[in-house]
């Protein structure tokens, strides 16, 4: 807001210059950005500083404009640098020095740590929330962006936030994890060894882990990689530095390029780390980066692979991040008096800025020098090669694909490559393990130029399910994760600045728009049983106390009082027509949106919304050939403390009885409540008219990730109608009239042979 209002001052005062020119402070005329004879008012709170002595700046992955200049000021921009801006202060309640360690972006707010605790910073409101649930200092915040999608699939990855002590012992258990942003934390604890030192804390959930960096006793660090209750750990490599110096770079992407640096050590890794790699110099002799007796002052990268270092002698070193990285050294030196922070621009040029006070008091600016990576590299001695690739691309290049279980995915790029060309790109996966690949070059014809012109095709297929002990296959289990597919040119020199590598997100989960219909096939309303016209005027039905079991436990005599219901016909439409004592299934429908996808073949379970039990499974246990004794709803009800069949039993506590680690056999002849349509299992409904509203849930979880549940009605018909009075009394009624006919009938036989 307050920026808008600078903005249509400065306006105003454009407008009014020729007529009150001479009236304007001399300071104040040529100030960068306003010409206004008032000062910006300086904030109440408390101003924040970074306590590091270099200047830093932090990248938003999801904004190109956003970013947090770390510096004498802290400073947050939304136009990247281009604008001056008031310095970040402290509006909170606490009490503060303002010494700021390190922050993050997270979701729609900034995570900082000032004086060694965590505060979320909201960048639409412009709100101080303190986190809780922290005991202990901290100096460290880890998060990673997922900006795909605003889907809970990458909100969920957004939201994790680690919280640690740089440097601090393992066995301490002083780190925190939050999965709502960095509001409310708790203690999250790690496999660790004696004398262990934690060097970073990171969310990678493209290999589904949370990664620690070791440093052990002997000056060594490696990786730890925590996967639900197992845990890898990488190669050992030496500390350089001591351990405050240490940076991980995760770059953008999700692509698991990982950079590990201090002042006199550069590693990186295309793989999340499991393969640690020096950074070589191309015209230098493939040497390490850095030189002897120089050390590395900056590291930049952005989402596009690219890496740029600064070094203490002035150089600048660039390079492309691929399945290795080289750099070239640059001609260009840079002047080290400058306090300068590097950052890359949008087209991928390099941007130096420095921050000094602005000439209206309380603001401060920035000045920019742009580095032309493409003219550099065309004055550098070293002769390049040039790009030997016409034509990269692919349609689905930053997009996002859902993958459900043993689904399939067909994805496609054209390349050209010049006639000098030896190489083909290359396919990578970041996790193996949720997604098997098939790659095949064919002949797509060729271009213009007269060069031979390839399609690529990429066939991705959803790994199966993982087996749990020595159990069949029944006894299995899925993890629905994140992976990212990228294709790179092996061959990606510096010069090939605009083929970047082609990237996708694959999320083995739940598509949206994914669910299940009934097929009605024969209704109430086809049949004109119940027309449609009359279940749309207020219509209502019946359900005696007898029959029906508040509490869903299936107990007679339960129900205090009949209930009368309305009908709604937009939610059940019109209902299924069966006839009693018929064996009825449900036919389930599997849809995507408004296609249909197939004929739902899963175990699946119904029950009565409103607690009717008066019917019946055709099979029982052993007739299903259960090996374990299977679950039923009274098992799982019971299991609650408030009982809602809503919850109780899916495909998340969902086991087979075909699973022979289950429970053994105990009540063979007990009714066998688990439905599909290849089975012989059917519902059986008893001497009884009247309506029935049903919920199905597909709890079979080899079948989909999606919780696979509609609603839907039933109307049974075909009863006797019911008898006015008791059984006995009508009995003994039927013969008193039968003995009364027969004494009538004698008397009057005797009488007409008196006659």
């Amino acid at each position: 807001m307050l920026e808008a209002h600078i903005k249509k001052k400065f306006i105003m005062t454009l407008f009014m210059l020729p007529f009150c020119l001479s009236e304007v402070s001399p300071d104040l005329t040529g100030s960068s950005r306003y010409l206004e004879d008032k000062s910006v008012p300086q904030p109440t709170g408390i101003l924040l500083y970074y306590k590091e002595s270099r200047d830093t700046v932090v990248r938003s992955h999801c904004n190109n404009d956003l970013a947090l200049f770390m510096g004498r000021w802290i400073l947050i921009t939304w136009s990247f640098f281009e604008e001056s801006d008031i310095p970040l202060s402290y509006l909170g309640p606490d009490r503060l020095i303002g010494a700021v360690s390190t922050a993050a972006f997270v979701l729609d707010s900034l995570a900082i740590v000032i004086d060694e605790k965590l505060y979320i910073y909201s960048l639409e409101d412009h709100t101080w929330t303190s986190s809780q649930g922290v005991d202990t200092p901290v100096d460290s915040v880890s998060t990673l962006q997922c900006c795909f999608s605003r889907e809970d699939s990458c909100l969920e990855v957004s939201s994790v936030v680690l919280l640690y002590s740089l440097g601090s012992r393992l066995d301490l258990g002083q780190i925190y994890m939050s999965s709502n942003g960095g509001l409310s934390f708790q203690k999250y604890s790690i496999p660790h060894h004696s004398n262990e030192l934690i060097g970073g804390l990171f969310n990678m959930p493209t290999v589904s882990s949370i990664v620690e960096m070791i440093i052990d006793d002997q000056n060594m660090f490696s990786l730890r990689y925590i996967t639900g209750s197992s845990s890898q750990q990488s190669e050992q490599q030496p500390v350089m530095d001591p351990p405050s110096t240490l940076n991980v770079i995760q770059t953008a992407g999700m692509r698991g390029h990982l950079i590990i640096w201090s002042p006199n050590m550069l590693l990186y890794s295309p793989n999340h780390g499991i393969v640690l790699r020096t950074v070589a110099v191309i015209n230098q002799g493939q040497a390490p980066l850095p030189p002897d007796n120089v050390t590395i002052i900056q590291v930049a990268t952005d989402d596009n692979a690219v890496i740029a270092v600064m070094t203490s002698d002035g150089a600048l070193y660039y390079g492309r991040m691929g399945m290795e990285a080289k750099v070239m050294k640059m001609t260009v030196v840079l002047d080290l008096t400058q306090e300068d922070v590097m950052l890359f621009t949008h087209y991928g040029d390099l941007l130096l800025i420095e921050v000094h006070e602005d000439r209206v008091p309380g603001l401060v600016d920035f000045d920019h020098q742009t580095i032309f990576i493409q003219q550099e590299l065309a004055r550098t001695s070293l002769p390049i090669e040039g790009c030997l690739v016409e034509q990269f691309d692919g349609m689905f290049q930053g997009e996002h694909f859902y993958i459900d279980m043993d689904g399939t995915l067909e994805l496609s790029a054209v390349y050209v490559p010049s006639p000098a060309c030896t190489f083909f790109p290359l396919l990578t996966v970041t996790n193996s393990k949720l997604l098997s690949s098939k790659v095949v070059f064919a002949s797509d014809g060729i271009t213009q130029r007269g060069t031979k012109k390839y399609r690529m095709e990429i066939r991705l297929r959803e790994l199966g399910y993982t087996r749990l002990g020595s159990g069949s296959q029944h006894g299995s289990s899925r993890a629905s994760g994140l992976s990212t597919v990228a294709v790179d040119l092996m061959g990606r020199y510096v010069t090939c600045k605009n083929l970047n590598p082609l990237k996708a997100h694959i999320i083995t989960g739940c598509p949206p728009g994914k669910h299940i219909r009934v097929l009605m096939k024969v209704t109430t309303c086809t049949k004109d049983i119940i027309s449609q016209e009359k279940l749309q005027d207020n219509f209502t039905y019946h359900i005696p106390k007898e029959v029906y079991d508040p509490e869903f436990l299936a107990r007679p005599g339960k129900a205090s009082h009949d209930l009368i219901l309305p009908y709604s016909i937009v939610d059940y439409l019109c209902p299924l027509l069966v006839f009693k004592g018929t064996p009825w299934i449900p036919s389930l429908q599997l849809w995507q949106g408004e296609e249909f996808v197939e004929d739902v073949k899963a175990d699946f379970i119904l029950f009565e919304v409103h607690g009717m039990h008066n019917y019946e499974y055709t099979q029982t246990v052993r007739g299903a050939r259960c090996v374990s004794q299977p679950q039923n709803w009274t098992s799982q009800l019971s299991q609650q403390h408030q009982p809602d069949p809503h919850t109780a039993w899916n495909r998340h506590n969902y086991v087979s009885c075909l699973d022979s680690d289950g429970p053994p056999l105990s009540e063979p002849t007990a009714q066998y409540q688990v439905l599909n349509k290849d089975s012989g299992n059917r519902v059986l409904f008893p001497e009884y008219n009247g309506m029935y509203i049903f919920k199905v849930i597909v709890v079979d979880p080899r079948y989909s990730y999606c919780q696979l549940t509609t609603t839907f009605s039933v109307f049974v018909y075909g009863a006797f109608p019911p008898h006015v009075l008791p059984s006995g009394v009508g009995l003994g009624i039927f013969l008193g009239i039968l003995v009364a006919l027969l004494m009538a009938g004698f008397f009057i036989k005797h009488r007409s042979s008196k006659a």
